[in-house]
């Protein structure tokens, strides 16, 4: 952990002017205070634990007390109202919390009070109204633990707003969006198990996020493979395995959700998975993209400090050794196929005999998020395969509309799904939706013969061309098309870099031709260079039903 964050906070010793050049939609003082305050995740629950990083704290102190001095030329400026230095206040407060002999006690008194101003000021902001909530909550709670007094009534408001977007099976909706993703585990769940840890919630809100939490484990653990890669799915995928964070919160609040043998696996081969990944750059910062260093494929609001978020994944180091999630023997991964059905994120999950996690889905895009219509409204996702985003300009090749049905009337300009309802209904997902006003579009997604199918009836009162895909291949060969494509009437399929990937027409009322795309680089969450095979055919205006299978494994 700490050679992981040494990058970090020495880059950010050196000052706002040496932060990494990201584009970002926040502004460079809040961007450089992303990059100080983010590796406390990891160096605070490491502190809390025993462990010594006299340098990479003496770089954090000083350049965080820089940033909130408003007479420093480095100040980082207020934390106001829905602004994106009062996220940043939720690390600085948990580190004051957990590891006060390194944050606070090392202080002169000028400084300290300085940054309980500025934590104060943050503990009182507005907050966006959905996970952000916590932020307040855990910039008190730090202010609490070293002798600052703070207003209990607002922090117990924020509590109670928490408590409105719990839903069932231990999940929450984050904020009016209604987004169900990875901001439960490495959100509302690690922030409230840290609070229960911390002891700070009284006896009933506790007992809430002990049973929330325990529902949620039970679900949550199938969005990982067995080789401990987690289902790509949903925004802020480039703080990578901050996914795995929740699994290692739990010794925090002593919550053995599941057995600590089968957590302490599940948080294991998550880290290991990442850690052969290419993530870190040359300097041996974290990158910004997910598998690999893409900004292309993260949202606007992503700078070069924002992947020490992951560092959250750390936090059982604040927890003894003797402690039995430490003890216990790490489970193996089970292989068992399976599906599991999971209404609150309105999710079908699939294992296959190999491990490998697919999930057919029914939520709705996140529309003000670059890619937020792939990242949530595609009809599937796999850990196998990821997903793409479109990487800008007209036609297939460039949207990489991998997992969809893609309409268009001129063979340039596609849509695909983006909102509408969704039934879940036993094993079957019922979507309905309208890329036109006047044409609709009917879909059941179910598993289905070592894949899953897919039927449609478009009613549409124009002349559409459609594309119907299944999931990218990783293509590294040589070549202008992979060499493992199969491309025939009704069928097209993919074999490369050891995955297979293929779409089946299952009878049609319309003829349709396999295709493999080569869709433009750089679009895919795993993958830089993948190969896409697809299904074509023209529909006259009227009513349509369309049904093809879809797989994708290993060979």
């Amino acid at each position: 952990m700490t050679r992981l964050v040494a990058p970090a906070t020495e880059l950010a010793s050196r000052g706002p002017a040496h932060q990494p050049a990201t584009p970002s939609t926040n502004d460079p003082g809040a961007t450089w205070f992303e990059l100080v305050t983010r590796p406390l995740w990891g160096l605070a629950a490491h502190a809390a634990g025993g462990g010594q990083a006299p340098r990479q704290w003496e770089e954090v102190r000083g350049a965080l007390t820089a940033a909130v001095d408003p007479g420093h030329p480095w100040y980082a400026g207020p934390p106001f109202d829905r602004n994106q230095r009062l996220v940043e206040s939720a690390a600085v407060g948990y580190a004051l919390a957990v590891a006060p002999h390194e944050l606070w006690d090392p202080l002169t008194g000028t400084q300290r009070d300085d940054l309980a101003a500025w934590l104060s000021t943050a503990a009182a902001a507005e907050p966006v109204d959905n996970n952000w909530h916590f932020f307040p909550v855990l910039a008190a709670t730090g202010l609490r633990a070293v002798g600052v007094a703070v207003d209990e009534a607002v922090i117990g408001a924020h509590l109670d707003r928490l408590d409105e977007f719990a839903t069932v099976d231990g999940w929450y909706f984050d904020g009016q969006g209604q987004q169900r993703d990875y901001y439960n585990p490495f959100g509302f769940h690690y922030y409230g198990l840290q609070l229960l840890g911390l002891g700070v919630l009284d006896e009933q809100r506790a007992q809430r996020v002990r049973e929330r939490a325990t529902a949620f484990a039970a679900q949550f653990q199938h969005w990982f493979a067995a080789d401990g890669s987690a289902l790509p799915y949903g925004r802020s995928l480039g703080y990578r395995f901050a996914q795995g964070a929740f699994w290692a919160t739990l010794p925090v609040a002593d919550l053995e959700a599941v057995p600590w043998a089968h957590a302490r696996g599940l948080a294991e081969r998550h880290l290991a998975w990442w850690w052969e990944q290419p993530i870190l750059d040359r300097d041996g910062l974290l990158s910004v993209g997910y598998r690999y260093p893409n900004t292309g494929v993260v949202e606007q609001y992503m700078g070069g400090g924002s992947p020490y978020w992951g560092t959250k994944f750390f936090a059982a180091l604040a927890v003894p050794a003797e402690h039995p999630f430490w003890t216990a023997e790490p489970a193996p991964a089970g292989r068992r196929a399976r599906v599991e059905l999971q209404p609150a994120p309105s999710m079908l999950v699939s294992h296959d005999a190999d491990g490998d996690v697919t999930a057919l889905c029914g939520q709705e895009a996140y529309v003000w998020a670059r890619g937020g219509t792939a990242k949530a409204a595609k009809f599937a996702y796999s850990t196998l395969a990821g997903f793409s985003v479109p990487t800008g300009g007209e036609g297939l090749g460039h949207g990489a509309y991998d997992s969809a049905l893609a309409l268009s009337e001129d063979g340039m300009h596609w849509r695909v799904r983006e909102r509408g309802d969704c039934v879940l209904d036993g094993d079957t997902l019922l979507l309905t939706w309208h890329p036109w006003p006047d044409v609709t579009v009917r879909t059941t997604l179910r598993f289905e013969g070592g894949g899953h199918r897919r039927t449609h009836e478009v009613v549409t009162a124009r002349t559409l061309q459609t594309a119907e895909t299944g999931f990218c291949v990783p293509w590294t060969a040589a070549g202008h098309a992979p060499a493992g494509a199969v491309e025939d009437a009704g069928r097209a399929e993919v074999a490369s870099d050891g995955v297979v990937s293929s779409v089946a027409d299952q009878g049609s009322s319309a003829p349709r031709a396999g295709q493999v795309l080569v869709p433009t680089a750089g679009g895919n969450v795993l993958f830089g260079r993948t190969a896409l095979p697809m299904l074509t055919a023209e529909l006259e205006a009227g009513t349509h039903h369309l049904t093809c299978i879809v797989t994708v494994r290993r060979h």
